[in-house]
């Protein structure tokens, strides 16, 4: 039997294979955004002198990027995550959430964070419901003593 050019001979019936560390640093982004250098080597089990090594390729072409000193991936939408803290802080403190304090919160009028705070307010438990003066709220389930 003659062999392949170019191609190992596979041990057993399968051969062990790995991810590389630009996945392994994809796929840690991709559990939590943005993080630091320090949190990405640990959860990604990458030495910080490949992390730097692969990271400089990975922001070359714009795979990650660099947001306030932590890494993330280029579809990563900082207002996504500063409405999900400030959700999760007031939710927290209030059980009832009111898009005013968002807006103080967030910095941007309603209309611009509407559809992402009601997507993370999903995501995180919250219940959507209405005042009687037809006002949007978000409650938690401490709030409609459902837990």
């Amino acid at each position: 039997m003659s062999k392949t050019p170019g191609r190992k001979p596979e041990s057993g019936s399968f051969r062990k294979r790995k991810l590389s560390s630009d996945a392994k640093i994809i796929i840690t982004l991709m559990k939590k955004q943005p993080q630091t250098r320090a949190d990405i080597c640990k959860q990604a089990t990458v030495n910080p002198k490949t992390f730097y090594r692969v990271t400089s390729f990975l922001e070359e072409i714009k795979i990650i990027k660099r947001i306030d000193g932590m890494y993330a991936l280029w579809n990563f939408d900082y207002l996504e995550k500063k409405i999900e803290d400030a959700l999760s802080k007031i939710s927290r403190e209030k059980k009832v959430v009111y898009p005013n304090t968002l807006v103080n919160e967030i910095g941007k009028p309603w209309r611009e964070i509407e559809s992402i705070v009601q997507a993370k307010a999903k995501e995180l438990g919250l219940i959507r419901s209405s005042t009687q003066s037809g006002e949007t709220v978000f409650l938690t389930k401490e709030a409609l003593g459902l837990s």
